[in-house]
């Protein structure tokens, strides 16, 4: 960069000499010239500090709330309980515009930028005026001064949520895709004062008649200027998931890019002045470390030579496995980098959520198991591969883990209502894999490597009175095509062989809802071949739809096919099937927690249903346990219809049109999953606790 295109002499902070004398101002003038919504030489104190106050003020109710909400016990007290109701109801309530199969944000999240709408405004255009009476007080308007520091302001926080690793999630114990909802609207934010701090200055010296001298004069500031909102408005609207689906690979190499060009010349434009650059050098200090540490990771934990094997599925998922040394909790994600594939794909990374778990045995080593849906790009491209090299082995870069599910709320839940649409299908058998591995006597006889999931555990276990948490696992899976139906029921049957025992086996329910074309393709004939009925020695159906399972002289393999696989047809109604578990688990006086991967109208019926039950709870309703769940965001399914496939409380008729009420117990919900079709950044609905949160 060369120093001619910066004021000489060039110094950290810009000065803040000023007397009234030089600029000939009477005493009247001068006074209101330095009061504090006016006076130029203090506005970065007055605006750009005010709005870092802001900023850092909402963060730290995150904070707070974050290690509040680690204190299980303070969970008995009814006014805890009721406060929890409360920002869970905010945390997940929202909104679904069916004609974009778009969700709002929740309710809490809508709240807070509701306050910094509202606190962004009242700074910039309550205090008057916009523009000087006349060029005596100088060449730049109030309203384009404020409205610059303010923008200014929000630079350090918008590349503070860009990176997968970053202090924030350091801080409050959110993952990075849960942060993406305030890089977006802080982005937004940066942008709208941007241009309310250029037009200012077009419109004010355009009034005066010296518009073109200002800009033969000021050709630093103005070129600069215009040339960064160029590149910031790139950086804002191209980054509209439109955009990102006609090709990521463009769009995050365009981002990036733009990104660069956008600092730099923006760092130009700022030329020292007063204290401008130091923001610059926030930046860097909250951004460098962090986008830095996931490459040495990478490099140095994980290494450069690890070997991805590919192969196609029967139902046309990717399968990719890779031997890892670290491990992970259900629901975590990787991004990895082809370095095969060019010299594009060695440099960007893609995210997949993990369909495994690491190795209990110490003699076996882990392994990431991923299964991906292919569409176009380079999913597409890898499948292709796949199909053409059965087997084959490619070098890949891993980065992670990430996000997952909250440990806590898993090994604090009583009962685990597991639900997902499509491909993810595969996110569903870490959650089989871990229950059927809680419950298996053989991992507490010869326990392997640990996890942060085993510590969780083991620490319920010496303060719970009941060591065996979860108790019941129920798996809701709604799927399109017959060959992911046969390919999950086979996969499943694998993974219990391994663990197979009467205990581990006994407290688990698969729902498998075929929907569209596959309800009218799989006959009779074929449900009751792959599938069994059940016999006099086979479980029978509780009141509440729940598969009691009991102990059978019937093999392994027999028994999960026979006792835990139930088929429906239609698409599942979700909330009924909410309201049913969380019913049951509230008279049991124990807690459930949901885990969810579906499509935007599943999120949605979800979440407002679990908020319906929070708002029983601040009605004055006495809450019979901690009903706590877990939603994640899956690639678009089917969407859900009306039918009803299960049988309420109160009637066991699985056709009964009847709705049981909500139960009146507090319910917790978590959010942040991603495609395993990826093609953009990825969506994030919600937090916990009304707070980005990885503690319920």
């Amino acid at each position: 960069m060369s120093a001619a295109w910066l004021t000489p002499p060039i110094t950290l902070t810009g000065s803040r000499d000023f007397t009234c004398d030089s600029l000939g101002f009477t005493e009247e003038q001068c006074a209101y010239y330095q009061e504090r919504w006016h006076f130029w030489f203090i506005a970065d104190h007055v605006f750009a500090l005010s709005t870092i106050a802001f900023l850092m003020s909402v963060l730290g109710i995150f904070i707070i709330g974050n290690f509040v909400a680690g204190y299980w016990a303070w969970r008995a007290s009814s006014p805890w309980k009721r406060a929890i109701a409360l920002t869970r109801y905010l945390s997940y309530r929202g909104f679904h515009v069916q004609a974009l199969q778009w969700n709002s944000a929740p309710l809490g999240l809508l709240l807070v930028a509701a306050a910094g709408t509202v606190f962004f405004f009242c700074m910039d255009l309550i205090p008057q005026p916009y523009y000087w009476p006349s060029l005596d007080f100088g060449s730049s308007p109030p309203l384009g001064t404020r409205s610059g520091w303010m923008a200014l302001a929000c630079m350090p926080f918008v590349f503070a949520t860009a990176t997968k690793t970053n202090w924030i999630t350091l801080l409050t114990g959110v993952s990075h895709e849960k942060l993406q909802v305030f890089h977006r609207w802080i982005s937004y934010a940066f942008f709208l004062l941007a241009l309310m701090h250029t037009f200012p200055f077009i419109v004010y010296h355009i009034r005066f008649g010296d518009m073109v001298m200002q800009f033969e004069m000021g050709l630093l500031f103005y070129w600069t200027g215009i040339v960064a909102i160029i590149f910031q408005a790139w950086l804002t609207f191209a980054s509209h998931s439109v955009i990102r689906n006609l090709g990521y690979e463009f769009f995050k190499a365009t981002h990036l890019f733009a990104a660069a060009i956008f600092v730099l010349i923006f760092f130009w434009h700022c030329d020292y002045t007063l204290s401008s650059w130091h923001y610059f050098i926030a930046t860097a200090a909250v951004y460098v470390p962090c986008y830095a540490f996931p490459w040495l990771r990478t490099c140095v934990e994980y290494g450069t030579r690890v070997k991805a094997q590919v192969t196609v599925e029967e139902n046309g998922f990717t399968r990719v496995s890779i031997p890892a040394n670290f491990t992970w909790v259900p629901g975590q994600h990787c991004f990895l980098r082809f370095t095969s594939f060019g010299f594009f794909q060695a440099v960007s990374s893609h995210p997949f959520t993990i369909c495994s778990l690491p190795s209990r045995e110490v003699h076996e080593k882990s392994e990431l198991v991923f299964y991906i849906r292919h569409h176009r790009g380079f999913t597409a491209r890898l499948n292709q591969f796949a199909l053409s090299h059965p087997g084959a082995l490619l070098p890949v870069l891993v980065d992670g883990p990430y996000g997952g599910i909250n440990i806590q709320a898993y090994a604090h839940s009583d009962n685990l209502l597991v639900i997902a649409g499509g491909s993810g299908a595969g996110w569903t058998l870490p959650f089989i894999e871990q229950f059927v591995l809680r419950q298996s006597k053989a991992v507490d006889e010869e326990p392997g490597q640990k996890t942060d999931l085993d510590a969780v555990e083991r620490e319920t276990e010496n303060q719970e009175r009941r060591p065996s948490r979860p108790f019941t696992l129920r798996v809701v899976l709604a799927t399109r095509d017959t060959t992911s139906r046969t390919w999950y029921l086979q996969t499943v049957d694998e993974l219990l062989s391994r663990y197979a025992t009467s205990e581990s086996l006994s407290n688990i329910s698969i729902h498998l809802h075929l929907t569209g074309k596959a309800a009218q393709e799989v006959d009779l004939a074929d449900k009751t071949q792959d599938l069994p009925v059940e016999s006099d020695e086979s479980p029978s159906s509780s009141p509440d739809g729940i598969t009691a399972q009991e102990s059978t002289t019937q093999t392994p393999k027999l028994a999960t096919l026979a006792t835990l696989a139930k088929q429906l047809d239609g698409r599942p109604k979700l909330p009924l099937i909410i309201q049913e578990e969380a019913a049951r688990v509230a008279n049991a006086g124990e807690s459930l927690a949901v885990f969810v991967c579906g499509p935007a109208t599943m999120q949605n019926d979800v979440r407002n249903a679990v908020a319906g039950t929070n708002l029983k709870v601040l009605k004055g309703s006495k809450s019979g346990g901690d009903n706590i769940i877990e939603f994640l965001l899956q690639n678009p399914v089917s969407k859900i219809d009306d039918r009803i496939t299960l049988a309420s409380p109160a009637d066991t008729d699985p056709l009964s049109s009847r709705t049981p009420e909500p139960p009146k117990i507090p319910v917790f919900i978590y959010l942040g999953c991603y495609r395993s079709d990826y093609k953009g950044s990825p969506i994030t609905v919600s937090h916990p606790n009304g707070f980005p949160s990885a503690r319920p």
